[in-house]
């Protein structure tokens, strides 16, 4: 056999990892295990980090909207009160972008039957994107007040003018009156507990201001960093007069929550990286040690340094890459069970991670195994073969 033909290198290390197989196959087996967990851990983190933002800005919408659109206060621009174009919304969407929920709303004073109330003129099915923890009682799941004439009405105003859903009431404002059914009540332990709220073209009719709102809700999601970039193109892009104002302290929640796991699994992942190496180091040295004697005869018949190298790199590179392989498969099912239990809901594992996670494997087992080598390396034949 000739040790210095390239093309023999990786034949030459499968038989020599099949022979580790069958002869140290507890110690093989501890070493791939320590490879495979590590890989197990950075596929599954990967993956999680993959869809993180997606599925943790979902579970934090509970929080409410993080931007607002309004009339912006300066000189020259519309004054706050006279409200916004409705002609804006489409570009508002397509600024803030697919991603960003926006509810357009108009507040007016108004009062149903004999009580006084705010009526809000809205998309109540984007409401309640932005606000999932709001009970709502009646007119479906969803209540998204499919007709013209539909309401829904606070709990506490409900409670005042005695309505329930299917009742009819007469709503009036500055501009006029309609009669409308309430669809559903909704209880939020808030202001809302206290509005009446319409489809937008209603409250605009009877108070006045066809075609106007009186500002717009939006939840971007990503954190503080994506809130505060699309306020910066909102402002810029929009016509003058229109101010997009975050809520810092909501998109701040929401990136500190979304900072402080990236931390924590990139800390999670070192940790036990570095635990699998320091496993996979002691196990490769004492692999070293059995193997001196083979080690001794490969000089002794004319091995130099490159052939050890070859050999045990040879060895350490399948072995990554078994481990990288085992790792990826249990990473994918590992990121939906963690998924799962944290939203409800599994976070689909992504092809994009696999070559990281061999990186990941390959990079922690050439670490390894470079004590080892050192130790190959200084083996003598004489030494080795007399068994000293």
């Amino acid at each position: 056999m000739n040790l210095n033909r390239p093309a023999k290198a990786w034949p030459t290390s499968a038989r020599f990892l099949l022979r580790s197989l069958n002869l140290r196959a507890a110690a093989f087996l501890l070493a791939l295990l320590a490879v495979t967990v590590g890989a197990t851990v950075t596929a599954t983190v990967l993956n999680l980090k993959a869809g993180l933002n997606e599925k943790m800005s979902r579970a934090l919408r509970a929080y409410g909207p993080n931007l607002l659109l309004v009339p912006a206060a300066a000189p020259g621009a519309a004054q706050p009160g006279a409200g916004l174009d409705e002609s804006i919304l489409a570009r508002a969407r397509e600024i803030a972008g697919g991603e960003a929920t926006i509810a357009p709303l108009l507040l007016a004073t108004g009062a149903i039957g004999d009580q006084p109330a705010t009526i809000v003129g809205a998309d109540f099915a984007a409401l309640r994107r932005l606000y999932p923890g709001w009970k709502v009682v009646g007119g479906g799941s969803d209540a998204t007040m499919p007709p013209s004439s539909d309401a829904v009405v606070g709990a506490s105003l409900a409670a005042r003018a005695s309505l329930k859903p299917g009742d009819m009431a007469a709503i009036r404002a500055a501009a006029g009156e309609q009669t409308v059914r309430v669809a559903a009540i909704v209880e939020t332990g808030e202001a809302e507990d206290e509005q009446i709220f319409v489809p937008l073209a209603v409250a605009q009719k009877i108070a006045g201001q066809e075609g106007r709102f009186s500002l717009a809700e939006l939840s971007i999601p990503g954190g503080t960093r994506k809130v505060e970039a699309a306020a910066a193109r909102l402002g810029a892009m929009l016509p003058a007069g229109i101010e997009a104002r975050p809520l810092r302290a909501i998109a701040k929640t929401e990136g500190a929550i979304l900072a402080r796991l990236d931390r924590m699994m990139v800390l999670l992942t070192v940790v036990v990286l570095v635990l699998s190496g320091l496993c996979l180091v002691t196990t490769l040295m004492s692999m070293v040690v059995e193997r001196t004697p083979e080690v001794g005869l490969a000089r002794a018949i004319g091995a130099g340094d490159g052939e050890i190298y070859k050999m045990f790199l040879g060895e350490v590179g399948l072995l990554g890459l078994f481990g990288a392989l085992l790792g990826s498969g249990l990473g994918a099912l590992l990121v939906r069970v963690v998924s799962r239990s944290l939203f409800g809901e599994p976070i689909e594992p992504s092809l994009s991670v696999v070559p990281q996670v061999f990186a990941a494997s390959l990079l922690i087992c050439l670490v390894a195994v470079v004590v080892p080598l050192r130790r190959a390396v200084s083996i003598q034949p004489a030494a080795a073969l007399r068994g000293d």
